[in-house]
């Protein structure tokens, strides 16, 4: 036990290493060729950080107030970087663009209200799987690219529209609860 003590700073090492490394893929998205396979393979190492941040703050016993904060922060400047990396190569695509401003839109209001004083707002499990979708969504439209294949590029976008819906369902699913607790403290 004495031994993975000495290691409890890793979660939050890898969590702050996604947010640094989101800027690193946005802009491998931008400035190497379209197809290019190093944008999906660098998304994919980040985007892996979660779950290994996640296992290890587990596994050593080493979860913070700072590290539950900033890891769904870090989940969302990976998407949202990418997802704004991609409107660009590609033009500012209606289809790409509406799913992923909502998404954008969803994760800067979600955070705002978590800095909020006096705000409690715990990642819900369907927000976790829409985390996991955009992921999966943005994995499979950086595949398209490199396979130049136009039936994984819509499969891609149906995705991220899923997760958009999911964006949007969850933000008033979080209000909701907001609101709620707002009201019962006014009538305590």
């Amino acid at each position: 036990m004495t031994e993975t003590r000495g290691f409890s700073w890793l979660p939050n090492v890898l969590t702050l290493a996604r947010c640094a490394l989101a800027g690193v893929v946005a802009w491998l998205i931008i400035a190497l060729p379209e197809g290019s396979l190093w944008p999906l393979l660098t998304f994919i190492l980040v985007a892996a950080t979660d779950y290994v941040d996640g296992f290890a703050a587990r596994r050593l016993n080493a979860m913070s107030a700072f590290g539950a904060f900033l890891d769904p922060v870090a989940d969302k400047l990976l998407v949202g970087a990418s997802l704004v990396a991609l409107m660009v190569q590609q033009d500012m695509d209606l289809l790409l663009l509406v799913p992923a401003a909502a998404i954008i839109f969803r994760d800067v209001i979600a955070t705002g209200l978590r800095l909020l004083p006096g705000v409690s707002m715990p990642v819900s499990v369907l927000a976790k799987w829409k985390t996991g979708l955009e992921m999966i969504a943005i994995a499979g439209l950086l595949l398209a690219l490199v396979l130049g294949s136009p039936l994984l590029w819509n499969t891609g976008l149906v995705l991220l529209w899923a997760a958009a819906l999911l964006a949007v369902y969850t933000l008033g699913l979080y209000v909701g609860a907001l609101l709620a607790n707002q009201n019962d403290r006014a009538n305590s």
